[in-house]
């Protein structure tokens, strides 16, 4: 392999790239609150146009093999979750700890069907809850922001009563959001991001968009190796 060679003046290169970026010799860059500041804007948009973008997440969602349901009133989300708990003959689920969820009283529904739903934390101590999670067939998340232009939701983890465990671990996923959460794409997440968490930022964040799927094997197409197999959308309209 031919080794570069520098040339010109190896100091009078470094004081050019110094006097670029308004740092001396030996000094630090300036700190930089916030330096997403000025770099996106959102568009505002009203209920009919997210109702618009909850079409193409549906297109978007369901051409990656999840499913997707579009919800008038809390009736029909009862409905929604029992075909879902039918169809899947789940038996264990868990949920996160989230007050959007709390107003929806999923216990309720659960309450007619013969699986169980437990809220997170499963138990105090890490070593008890992850094998309980792990046996946990579904999982209930709230989607805080959702991209309609990829079909993807984004999680994340603002509370230790929302971890990525739910939406990783069990082999499917339950996501409820309404139209309100829907954006464009993943310049109005960003601006939400600066608008919510400034420079605090959640350890983590998941993005989903559709069932996991991987080719790491033996460039063989695997479903639901990193993440939930069954993936599915609930999404409310605002005034519910």
């Amino acid at each position: 392999m031919a080794q570069g060679v520098l040339t010109g003046n190896r100091e009078a290169f470094f004081s050019t790239i110094r006097q670029n970026i308004k740092t001396p010799p030996g000094g630090k860059a300036p700190r930089v609150e916030n330096p997403m500041n000025g770099l996106f804007t959102q568009r505002e948009t009203n209920a009919q146009e997210r109702r618009e973008l909850r079409e193409r997440f549906i297109h978007e969602w369901t051409t990656l093999g999840g499913k997707a349901f579009s919800i008038k009133n809390r009736t029909e989300l009862g409905q929604t979750i029992k075909q879902i708990i039918q169809e899947r003959q789940l038996q264990r689920v868990m949920r996160w700890d989230h007050p959007e969820l709390e107003k929806l009283k999923l216990e309720d529904i659960f309450s007619d069907t013969q699986a169980s739903l437990s809220r997170w934390p499963l138990e105090k101590n890490y070593s008890d809850w992850i094998g309980k999670a792990a046996a946990m067939e579904a999982g209930i998340v709230w989607g805080d922001m959702v991209m309609a232009e990829t079909g993807t939701l984004v999680l994340p983890a603002a509370s230790p009563g929302q971890p990525a465990s739910i939406s990783v671990l069990p082999l499917t996923l339950i996501a409820i959001f309404t139209t309100a959460q829907l954006v464009d794409g993943f310049s109005a997440v960003v601006k939400s991001f600066k608008e919510r968490f400034g420079t605090d930022l959640p350890t983590t964040t998941t993005f989903i968009s559709g069932p996991s799927r991987t080719t790491d094997i033996e460039m063989v197409l695997t479903i639901g190796v990193h993440g939930s197999r069954f993936v599915y959308a609930l999404i409310l309209d605002e005034e519910t």
